[in-house]
């Protein structure tokens, strides 16, 4: 069966590309995981994340045929991080609060506190898209980040995942083919389960950060200001916008950047935002 096509709103004639080919980074990413698990590497670990990730990607494949509304779609990363707390893969329950200090929080880790940090972090992550291969060359600086800040323990967990990004970073960054929200939603759940799987929950979230802003910028403009704003195109191919509204808006109301250059920045302000994180792993905490 073809892929389904959509508008590339950010070309000129606005072609139709193939969408929903994040099933690919699901099917080779899972598998990789089980074989990891029926191998005894990290067997634990790989098997959480392959359950929450195939899970997941169910969602996200539901959504891209549905097109569910954001009041619905907003949840249904809870429901992937069942495995997790089922599963238990992790002696970790602790969490590290500024001015506090460290906290144990018991079986309360994985009931509350890993739904709540897989829903905010994939919400987020899904959020900031919509141009060429942004969805997955963001996803892959963060994951490198995660992958360096948790040392060579955990790079047995990333290295087919990272190469998945590649690739499909290149190929939609090229305009030949969108991930859709089944590949938002799946690189969303690896980048939060791998982050509390390996204890790098810190840098997850300094990195995340960029994502975050565009969420709440989001959700201000929708649901407060009650007032949407898009990219426009000019007669050069520019991209460009009148109103802040999400984090692309507010680089683009201030400069005009071709798509490409577009992706090019918010990648260069996630990267310095996981280079943060990352120093403050090693230097400080």
């Amino acid at each position: 069966m073809p892929f389904p096509r959509v508008k590339d709103l950010h070309k000129p004639g606005k072609p139709l590309i193939p969408n929903c080919y994040g099933i690919f980074y699901v099917l080779i990413s899972v598998c990789y995981w089980f074989i990891l698990s029926l191998l005894g590497v990290m067997e634990q670990e790989a098997l959480a994340l392959a359950t929450s990730v195939l899970f997941g990607s169910t969602m996200g494949l539901f959504d891209d045929i549905v097109d569910l509304r954001w009041r619905y779609k907003a949840i249904l990363p809870v429901f992937p991080s069942l495995p997790y707390m089922v599963l238990k893969p992790s002696d970790r329950t602790t969490i590290t609060l500024l001015l506090i200090g460290t906290v144990n929080l018991g079986n309360l880790f994985f009931i509350l506190l890993v739904p709540v940090i897989v829903t905010v972090a994939t919400n987020a992550y899904n959020q900031l898209g919509g141009l060429n291969g942004l969805e997955s060359l963001s996803g892959l600086v963060v994951l490198v980040g995660l992958t360096i800040a948790s040392g060579n323990a955990g790079i047995s967990l990333t290295i087919v995942p990272i190469l998945c990004l590649i690739i499909l970073g290149y190929v939609s960054y090229r305009g030949k083919a969108f991930i859709g929200n089944v590949g938002t939603f799946s690189i969303g759940l690896t980048l939060s389960v791998y982050a509390i799987l390996m204890d790098v929950k810190t840098v997850l979230l300094i990195s995340l950060t960029p994502f975050i802003l565009n969420s709440l910028l989001i959700i201000f403009s929708n649901y407060i200001l009650q007032d949407r704003a898009d990219t426009e195109m000019d007669e050069n191919g520019l991209l460009y916008s009148n109103r802040i509204r999400s984090l692309r808006t507010m680089i683009l109301h201030y400069k005009r950047f071709s798509e490409h250059g577009t992706v090019n920045v918010i990648c260069t302000i996630i990267a310095f935002f996981t280079a943060l994180g990352l120093a403050l792993r090693f230097l400080i905490l």
